[in-house]
Parts: structure tokens; C-alpha cells; sequence
């Protein structure tokens, strides 16, 4: 979640159950949004326990049948599922070129494979703000007022692979696969320290005198950019913000765009020399997230013209649509040069050797991803992060993983629904009724 938050505190091997306010104490946001993490956590891993991983209610309303397969198409039926204790629902029937949460032009090459091939069912959560819902702006505050929370919302997304031709088990590949697409394992090893640089300020007002970190109260994000090995390119951006800072954009033409605003304070202003991104509906639910595949590079801002908002960026970014609430998102890292995506790239390092492969952010933080098992690389999903507080008082970032910490999300959760071949389709999904019944 790029949500602009203080912190996000919620760990589920805590085994917290609820969060207490005290009279007369400070609010803050990570507490509320932990008390609602810990209901959710609870109240999914109660249905994933009864339903199994996923299943959904028998009769009428057991959603997303997959039926009338025809040339490169096939229909959605409308009802309800539970994936991993998520609910999903599909409102009304539609076709695999129409679902609501899939935009297909911009996906690329979604054409269905030729064959027999495995239908499934992709659930995430993907963090929304009142530039994506204008709704969730409230006018009486003022139109120019800045937004008072966010949303959380479930997307699902129906895909499809080929099954391997050959004498294999379509039961056995089947379960195989759904485990591997949903496992967050061999996905990279971060960890994360804070070192005090040699030109640091020694002026006691602006940290204590033995602090390592030096900059002011932030949470820091990692997120991976282009996907794969390091060998193959992986690659990173990082914010301070998490990733928060964003642009409504209104109009583009070639590498020019204008956006509603270059920022409300010092903070937020953006500035020649920084990387965005150019996102918006499509992006936000493309089809390498989650997959070892590169996201599109990202644009240096070159020029500003204050007085129109205009931001002239080193190329022309993508095509988009106002409809699809374009913005351009702000990254705080400096790529090196000829860097083919405008991130970093990664480079992974044994943990044995401890001051080696350390990557610098800023302010005496710096990360490192560490190499798996026997030295074999780790092979890393677009849109995969890792968050983490970093607080003037203690001079230090705080980070509970020392030995390291694969990513803290996105988890997609996945479902298979049918396999089709031709005209023929066998259903694989569940029910609650017991015993669990496939086919229907």
C-alpha cells in the first residue's frame, strides 16, 4: 500500500488480538490501521480454515463459472468466491475480454493460449486514493483540501496458462502450479541498517550525537521495479514517503505534462532530477505484477514551469487516458547512469560477508539483498516491497529481521476455476458443502 502512513505495525506472529486507545494519549494512524489488519487477519484465516483454500457457497451463488469457451474468449459467470478467506464477487457475467478489474489493451499479448490450457482466478489488494475514486473526497473540506484517508480494495483478476503437453497428472500440475504462483518464497532477502556518514552534522540539535541515521521521521519503501535475477536485470526504486507522493495528471503532449499540482510543502514539491512513474488504472492492475517481468521505466523530470504546473520529462511518457486517473508517483532514489529503467539495480551478497554488497539510500540508510540458499540467486516479482520506519529520536531505522526478510508483499492469492481445451470445459471449483465437490 503506497498510503502516506507513519508506520505500519501490524505483524500476525505477534498474535495480537485487539488494540487498546488510552485516555489522553496522541492518535495515531499505524494504530487504527493495525486494529484493522488484526480483524482482518482473524476474520480470513477463520474462513480459509473452514472453506479450505478456496471454495465457494454451493447453489446459485457460486460465482465465476467459466462456460461457451470460444475463439480466444470464454465467459465469467456472475456469483461469489473465497480465495484464502478473501471474498470476491463478480457482479454480473462477463467475458475474459470484458472482466472489470483487467484492462486488456494495455496488459499486452492476452490472447488465450492455444491448447489445453488452466483457467485461474489472481485476488490482491491494491491501495486506492480519492485521485482513483474522486468520491472519496469530501467538498466540504474544500476542493484543494488534502485527503483524509484511503481504501483498501480487493481486485481479482481470471487468467490463464497452458498445461504442459505429455503423460503428466493434470491434478498433480494443477495444485503444483497454484502453490508456486502463490508462494512469496526465494522472492529476495532484504536487510536494512543505518550507518552515520563521515560528513554528517554533528550539531546535537539535529540528532544525538552518536545517531547513525540523520534525516527526519519517515517510512521507507523498496520496491522492485523490473523482475528476475540480478544477473538478469533485477532493479529497484525507494521512497521515503512510501512511494506516496503523487501528481493528478490533466493533459500531456509528448514529454510535457501538467498536473494539478507540483506539491503542497517542501516535502511534497517535486524537483528537476527526480524519477516518476506514470501510472494510472491499467498500470495499477497490469499484468506483470506479481511475475518476473519489468515494469515500464521510469521518466526524469528535465524542466518546471511553476506558474502552469508543467513537468518536462527526458522522454514522452506513456499513452493514457483521463478516465483512467492518470498521476505520475515520485521515487527518491538516484539511478545509476545508462540504467535501462531508470531504477537500481540489484545486487545480491552473501550474509556470511557482513560489510559486503550494502546499497546506500540516503542519510546513513542502506539495504542489501542477500543471495539464497548454497549462493543460488533469488528470482524477484514486479511490485513486490518492503517497508520500514526510520526515526530521528533513535538515529537508526527500525527493522525487527536481522537475519533478513523476504518481501511484505503484495501477496496475490490464486484459485484455479477450469481447464478448457477446445469447446470442453472441466470445472475445478469448489463448495462448502462436505465432502468439497469439484466439476460443478
Amino acid at each position: 500500500m503506497h498510503g502516506d502512513f507513519s508506520n505500519i505495525t501490524f505483524s500476525p506472529d505477534r498474535n495480537y488480538s485487539t488494540v487498546f486507545d488510552l485516555q489522553g494519549r496522541v492518535g495515531l494512524d499505524a494504530n487504527r490501521n493495525e486494529q484493522a489488519a488484526i480483524l482482518l487477519h482473524r476474520l480470513r484465516g477463520a474462513l480459509a480454515d473452514l472453506m479450505g483454500p478456496y471454495a465457494g457457497p454451493a447453489g446459485p451463488h457460486l460465482g465465476f463459472a467459466v462456460d461457451t469457451p470460444s475463439a480466444g474468449d470464454f465467459t465469467i459467470g456472475a456469483g461469489r468466491y473465497y480465495v484464502d478467506g478473501i471474498g470476491v464477487e463478480n457482479p454480473a457475467g462477463a467475458s475474459y475480454a470484458r472482466q472489470p478489474h483487467a484492462v486488456m489493451d494495455v496488459a499486452g499479448d492476452d490472447k488465450l493460449p492455444r491448447g489445453r490450457y488452466l483457467v485461474y482466478l489472481k485476488v490482491w489488494e491494491r491501495h486506492v486514493t480519492e485521485v482513483e475514486a474522486p468520491w472519496l473526497h469530501e467538498p466540504a473540506l474544500g476542493l484543494h483540501h488534502p485527503d483524509t484517508s484511503s481504501r483498501a480494495q480487493v481486485v481479482w483478476q481470471v487468467r490463464a496458462v497452458p498445461v504442459p503437453a505429455g503423460d503428466v497428472s493434470l491434478e498433480t500440475w494443477v495444485q503444483e502450479w497454484i502453490a508456486a504462483a502463490a508462494s512469496m518464497e526465494h522472492t529476495g532477502v532484504l536487510q536494512v541498517r543505518a550507518r552515520r556518514p563521515q560528513e554528517a552534522d554533528d550539531d546535537p540539535c539535529a540528532a544525538p550525537s552518536d545517531a547513525e541515521y540523520t534525516g527526519e521521521n519517515q517510512l521507507y519503501r523498496v520496491e522492485i521495479r523490473s523482475g528476475g535475477t540480478a544477473r538478469e536485470g533485477a532493479s529497484f526504486a525507494w521512497s521515503r514517503d512510501n512511494g506516496s507522493v503523487i501528481y493528478p495528471i490533466l493533459a500531456s503532449e509528448g514529454p510535457v505534462v501538467q498536473v494539478s499540482s507540483l506539491g503542497r510543502d517542501r516535502h511534497t514539491t517535486l524537483e528537476i532530477g527526480q524519477w516518476v512513474e506514470i501510472v494510472d488504472d491499467a498500470v495499477s492492475l497490469r499484468r506483470e505484477l506479481g511475475l518476473p517481468s519489468p515494469a515500464a521505466p521510469l521518466r526524469k523530470v528535465v524542466d518546471l514551469d511553476v506558474d502552469l504546473s508543467a513537468v518536462t520529462l527526458d522522454a514522452p511518457p506513456p499513452a493514457t487516458e483521463r478516465g483512467r486517473h492518470p498521476y505520475l508517483r515520485r521515487w527518491d532514489h538516484t539511478p545509476p547512469d545508462k540504467s535501462p529503467d531508470g531504477a537500481v539495480p540489484v545486487t545480491e551478497a552473501s550474509a556470511a560477508r557482513r560489510d559486503a554488497g550494502w546499497i546506500p539510500l540516503e542519510r546513513g540508510v542502506e539495504v542489501r539483498f542477500l543471495t539464497g540458499e548454497r549462493g543460488n540467486p533469488h528470482r524477484y516479482r514486479t511490485g513486490d516491497y518492503w517497508v520500514f520506519p526510520a526515526r530521528r529520536t533513535l538515529g537508526d531505522v527500525i527493522w525487527r529481521h536481522p537475519q533478513g526478510s523476504g518481501p511484505h508483499g503484495v501477496a496475490y492469492h490464486y484459485a484455479p476455476l477450469a481447464v478448457v481445451q477446445g469447446d470442453g470445459v472441466t470445472g475445478w471449483r469448489t463448495s462448502f458443502a462436505l465432502p468439497l465437490t469439484r466439476g460443478l
